[in-house]
């Protein structure tokens, strides 16, 4: 009787034992030195979404100059020089900005003045930098001894909005945008009356990057329709980059004008293509 009994207690004891060094079984156990491995991150990928600082590291300042040029002597002399520069600030911290393009051709042919051509422009702009539709301020002085033109004077004023790679989305491959303006145009010729007209001007900018920071295709064209008669003009100006180096750049570009009113014996028409090196840089 005493050793059933003491069999019996026994066996109480081992399934309790046993029963407390059972785990649960919906509990995993790993031991210390996997623990130590293995870590849950609960930290999303932020590689996949853009920074929302990363405007504010794009440089405010851009500059460039370009130049090209052609000389012959014989049969034909010819000298031709070509400088295009540069300059823009844009902070996107700050509602203003500006861009300047300054352009001077200087050109003979057997020792006769030929092109004398000087354009200074001042472009203003208010909250570019802080939405994608903005306003403009501008003023533009002009020279051109191709189309007699003693001086020309415009000041303008309007609106745009950058239809593709706008605030949202400073890298985008595609940039478009729009702008209209009215304009104050002042204009001395030669041997011809002068012009003092308002104008609509309509701009459309298109560029778009092939291979981004190398190489690229730029199209700006304007068309000016003036507001009391029938007197017009166009331009268009074509641009393909691309980066040699890093700060020089092989441009090949395409301008075309046209003004259906100009002094007798000068064409309505105009039409440059140029090949050379630009310098450009930024901070």
């Amino acid at each position: 009787m005493k050793s059933n009994l003491r069999l019996f207690l026994f066996s109480i004891f081992f399934v309790v034992n046993l029963s407390a060094q059972t785990p649960d079984s919906t509990q995993i156990v790993f031991p210390k030195s996997v623990e130590a491995v293995i870590k849950v991150d609960t930290t999303e990928d932020e590689s996949e979404f853009q920074s929302t600082n990363e405007r504010e590291k794009l440089p405010s300042w851009y500059y460039s100059v370009g130049i090209d040029g052609t000389t012959s002597s014989g049969n034909v002399n010819r000298q031709l020089l070509n400088l295009k520069t540069t300059l823009n600030y844009e902070n996107p911290n700050s509602i203003f900005g500006f861009f300047t393009s300054p352009k001077f051709q200087y050109g003979t042919n057997s020792n006769v003045l030929q092109e004398r051509e000087i354009l200074l422009d001042l472009n203003s702009t208010l909250f570019y930098s802080k939405h994608n539709v903005y306003m403009l301020i501008f003023g533009i002085y002009e020279q051109s001894n191709l189309r007699k033109i003693v001086s020309r004077y415009n000041v303008g004023i309007g609106i745009g909005w950058k239809i593709l790679g706008g605030i949202n989305a400073p890298k985008s491959k595609v940039k478009l945008s729009i702008s209209n303006a009215i304009v104050r145009e002042v204009t001395d010729f030669e041997s011809r009356e002068d012009r003092n007209i308002y104008r609509n001007s309509t701009r459309l900018k298109l560029r778009y990057d092939i291979i981004p920071d190398k190489l690229f295709i730029q199209s700006v064209v304007f068309y000016q329709p003036s507001l009391l008669n029938n007197y017009y003009r166009w331009n268009s100006s074509s641009q393909l980059s691309y980066k040699a180096g890093k700060h020089i750049a092989i441009l090949a570009s395409f301008e075309n004008t046209y003004e259906n009113f100009n002094v007798v014996g000068i064409e309505n028409s105009q039409t440059n293509t140029t090949f050379g090196l630009v310098y450009s840089g930024s901070n």
